[in-house]
């Protein structure tokens, strides 16, 4: 059986909603902008092999921005492909577009937005109900805040079970 990696990322932070402006088109902050480089420094420094790693985000403004600057730290041959779908997907289903992941595909990172980004990582943690890790991801899900799993069944078997929360990061 092959061991996979899921980092679940909670886009920086977002300039405010302004009146009639759309949610989908709100840029980083400059502070999300920095917070999106130095989450992209800690995903590198992992003990996970990122060669070819692929990232997934939704294609609204602020969740692009933090997966290019993620992008920039991790190796060339990883993928980044932006997903429509992600910015309306609730928790499930992110779980059901992470159980249809493609078994070559053992490093994924997860761009997305609140509440559903927060809630998948709750539900697959809910195993860890103590332990510091799991304290730390009680503390919330800011912006700019990943979640690293490693999965220990094929993508279709994602669940609780199979998945051990190994890390949170924070901004």
């Amino acid at each position: 059986m092959t061991t996979h990696h899921l980092i679940l990322v909670r886009h920086a932070q977002a300039a405010p909603e302004t009146l009639g402006g759309s949610d989908r088109l709100r840029p980083l902050t400059t502070h999300g902008m920095h917070d999106a480089e130095h989450l992209g420094e800690k995903l590198a420094a992992l003990d996970i092999d990122l060669a070819g790693a692929h990232l997934w985000h939704s294609t609204a403004t602020r969740t692009t921005q933090t997966a290019t600057a993620i992008a920039a730290h991790l190796p060339e041959t990883r993928v980044v492909h932006g997903l429509d779908a992600l910015y309306d997907l609730d928790p499930y289903g992110i779980l059901e577009l992470l159980r249809e992941t493609p078994e070559t595909i053992r490093t994924l990172v997860l761009i997305g937005h609140n509440p559903a980004i927060a809630e998948t990582c709750l539900h697959l943690a809910s195993n860890a109900v103590d332990g510091p890790v799991a304290r730390e991801l009680m503390r919330g899900y800011e912006p700019g805040t990943a979640a690293v799993f490693t999965i220990a069944s094929d993508w279709i078997g994602l669940s609780p079970n199979t998945a051990t929360l190994g890390a949170v990061l924070r901004p």
